[in-house]
C-alpha cells in the first residue's frame, strides 16, 4: 500500500486502477482519465468525480468519511 495522504492508503489494482482504503477499509476506487486525471468513486455513498491527482482523489474520499461519521446514525 502507498500513503496518498495521511489517512488514505492506496493499492494499485491494474495500470491505471487504484483502491484506496481508510483504515483498512476499501473506500473507492480511482482510475486514470484520457487526459491524466482520475475518476474517482465512493464505495458506500456512490459519489464520484473527476480529480487532478490519486492524492485529490484521496483528499476527496476522506472528507466523505468524516461527514458521513459525523452525521447521526441512520435507525
Amino acid at each position: 500500500m502507498t500513503s496518498a495522504t495521511s489517512h488514505v492508503d492506496c493499492v494499485p489494482l491494474a495500470p491505471g486502477v487504484y483502491r484506496l482504503y481508510r483504515r483498512g477499509r476499501p473506500i473507492g476506487e480511482a482510475a486514470t482519465v484520457g487526459d491524466g486525471t482520475f475518476h474517482a468513486s465512493h464505495s458506500f455513498t456512490g459519489s464520484q468525480r473527476v480529480v487532478a491527482s490519486l492524492p485529490a482523489a484521496a483528499r476527496w474520499f476522506e472528507t466523505i468519511e468524516e461527514a458521513v461519521a459525523a452525521s447521526p446514525a441512520m435507525v
